[in-house]
């Protein structure tokens, strides 16, 4: 069955954020030579077709109405036969995971807080995904779908502001990344707000209160900053940051 490659990067002259985030936080462990960084998606998808021009044509389409935002997000999409060896070392697609269990698990390196989510109108995700773990836990759905993450334990995240820190920790990147995105839906409106009335380029959300903020990106808050607050407060303190022109 052939093997679809996708690489989703933010449009070149848009500012990224997470990339900016990643750069600084480089720069603080000594790596100083690191000019930018830009970061992007990578989704691989088996999938089968009469032939190849009409597989990258239901791929090209899969892009625009899902996996990529064509306004702010370029997208490359090849196709390639699975090999024996990708095949045996490709990692099995897992379905749900149990955050509470998963922070205590020593296979699980969380990210410790969000990676930063510019706000604004033409700003569009889409995230469908579910995780798998020792067999029990979480499947994340998030557009066209049920407005919450849904535990194994059938509690539903509703609302990320909500989510405990530790809990956040032991969630593996697919579940973040569905929790910013239902961040961005459930609040969008009320950040945008907050930006406009402060005047800000970044906002600093823990629960529903907006804690701090700044003028500048180079006033971001730093890794270590973001993960006391987190600690001290517990929860996850979420950063947004307003899309440059």
């Amino acid at each position: 069955m052939p093997l679809a490659e996708i690489h989703v990067t933010l449009k070149p002259a848009l500012f990224d954020a997470q990339g900016e985030t990643i750069k600084k936080a480089l720069h603080q462990l000594g790596h100083t030579g690191v000019q930018n960084a830009r970061i992007g998606k990578y989704i691989t998808l088996e999938i089968e077709g009469a032939d190849a021009a009409t597989l990258q044509g239901q791929l090209d389409l899969m892009c625009q109405q899902l996996l990529a935002n064509p306004v702010i997000e370029d997208y490359e999409v090849s196709l390639a036969a699975p090999t024996a060896a990708s095949v045996a070392a490709a990692e099995p697609f897992p379905v749900a995971f149990d955050p509470i269990r998963d922070a205590e698990a020593p296979s699980v390196t969380p990210t410790p807080f969000p990676l930063p989510t510019e706000v604004g109108e033409t700003v569009t995700e889409a995230v469908t995904t579910s995780r798998v773990s020792g067999g029990a836990g979480v499947a994340a759905t998030v557009s066209g779908g049920p407005e919450a993450v849904t535990t194994s334990g059938g509690i539903g995240i509703a609302d990320p502001f909500t989510v405990d820190f530790r809990s956040y920790q032991g969630m593996p990147t697919e579940a973040k990344l569905a929790l910013r995105t239902l961040a961005l839906r459930k609040h969008g409106a009320w950040i945008e707000k907050q930006l406009a009335a402060q005047r800000a380029a970044w906002v600093l959300c823990v629960g529903h209160e907006v804690v701090e903020s700044g003028l500048s990106l180079d006033t971001y808050p730093t890794d270590q900053h973001l993960l006391k607050m987190g600690v001290q407060r517990d929860l996850v303190p979420w950063v947004f940051t307003r899309p440059t022109a």
